[in-house]
């Protein structure tokens, strides 16, 4: 039995996090960083045969090198590589948690509704790849990480294809037999459409607890994706909605021409599903979260990985009417979004405005973080939906969000501007 090192590197050795046919991957204590980090290792025993050395050598190598180029809020980031340590690691993204592999069991099945919140986020963060020239080639149950929040990380992506010649690719039969396309099978061109079988299998597996192709081998297997039809996900669960199979019909067609036209198709086809699943009011998902930021004109020029961050630094209420939100002549530390509801603005207990949903309430404590005083009151008119998010913790997110931000604020004041003096000068007329 392989003892666990105390250390690699520079990083603390805490414990073995899995390990499987290529390497091990420990969770480890990043002194420098202060944080848990998880080191993924080559097994010591494959490296002893040059050829098959260089073969995985190369895998740790392609997954630097495009794991690297990618940031999004569902990859998991890489954060370290030492190529030359013997053996050679990477150093990745600590996700709290477990595989979807624990959930593709029939007695061990997520909620739909959790189930489409991830395949929607899969989407995103395959649509993010596929702009970046990139073909995952291995998506399955064991690359998607489910964070004990809820969050979803796609992982590994050792085996990637990038179409745009940034490393040298590892040529032959790639990825895992059950979760391949007819097309990779054949080993002929792979496009997203490649990845979108294979996260069709994901989709059907979580949904059923069952593989849609399953033979006695790998070779069955292959010849069961080539050739044979899928079972509908209905015959397995007649209580699933008539869309959810269309969905896994769409994504599993033979030929990649019959599959969706791009991953926000893809997406989109979620996002209509989400309605025809039961579920509380309060039960609220972050993809309708993202669905609403990305209709308001605040957000326009916002990018995907942009809101997905403002999703993660605010935090959502439901407030009745009469709320107070803000107080004139408090301090304040925070701003809102309005995503329901209408608020009004007085000032002096004279009524200035009202504001509906889509924009900004208090901006300023961010704008002029050394003027906190609210110069005005906020009070719900209507029952309201509100991400409230601290001026600070933006200060602190990336740089991107951050222009965003400035930019769309900016935008919005220039309006409120233009809009009072045409109040003014309407008051002038009169």
């Amino acid at each position: 039995m392989t003892t666990t090192p105390s250390g690699i590197g520079k990083y603390r050795v805490e414990r073995e996090l899995g390990r499987g046919s290529s390497g091990v991957v420990y969770l480890a204590y990043d002194t420098f960083r202060n944080a848990w980090v998880a080191i993924k290792q080559i097994h010591p025993h494959l490296l002893l045969d040059p050829g098959q050395a260089a073969k995985y050598r190369r895998l740790l190598h392609n997954e630097a090198v495009l794991a690297g180029k990618i940031a999004h809020p569902h990859i998991v980031a890489l954060i370290d590589v030492d190529e030359r340590a013997e053996p050679p690691y990477l150093v990745l993204e600590y996700v709290k948690g477990r595989s979807l592999e624990a959930h593709t069991s029939p007695h061990m099945l997520l909620p739909v509704a959790e189930v489409l919140d991830i395949a929607f986020k899969c989407c995103n963060a395959l649509e993010y790849a596929h702009f970046h020239g990139l073909v995952h080639r291995d998506i399955k149950p064991a690359n998607l990480m489910l964070r004990d929040d809820g969050e979803i990380k796609l992982t590994d992506f050792g085996t990637a294809l990038s179409q745009k010649g940034d490393v040298t690719q590892l040529a032959g039969l790639v990825g895992s037999p059950a979760y391949m396309s007819p097309e990779q099978i054949r080993e002929a061109p792979l496009t997203q459409q490649s990845d979108m079988f294979s996260m069709g299998i994901v989709l059907y597996e979580l949904l059923t607890g069952q593989k849609p192709f399953q033979g006695d081998s790998d070779y069955a297997t292959i010849f069961k994706i080539s050739s044979e039809p899928v079972v509908p996900i209905r015959v397995i669960r007649p209580e699933l909605p008539a869309v959810l199979e269309d969905i896994v019909r769409v994504a599993l067609a033979k030929t990649p021409g019959d599959r969706y036209a791009s991953w926000s198709d893809f997406a989109d086809a979620i996002v209509g599903a989400s309605s025809s699943v039961t579920k509380l009011a309060s039960q609220t998902t972050e993809v309708e979260r993202f669905q609403k930021l990305r209709q308001f004109e605040f957000f326009k020029d916002f990018s995907d990985v942009a809101i997905w961050e403002t999703l993660r630094l605010g935090r959502l209420h439901k407030l009745e009417a009469g709320t107070v939100l803000m107080e004139e002549g408090t301090s304040g530390k925070s701003f809102y979004l309005l995503l329901e509801g209408t608020v009004k603005i007085t000032k002096n207990n004279l009524a200035l405005s009202k504001l509906k949903a889509g924009v900004s309430i208090g901006e300023m404590v961010y704008l002029q973080p050394q003027k906190n005083v609210r110069s005005a009151t906020v009070i719900a008119e209507t029952k309201v939906s509100v991400l409230k998010i601290q001026g600070e913790s933006l200060h602190q997110a990336s740089a991107e969000l951050q222009s965003c931000f400035d930019k769309a604020f900016i935008k919005m004041l220039v309006t409120r501007l233009i809009a009072t003096n045409l109040q003014l000068s309407e008051w002038d007329v009169k």
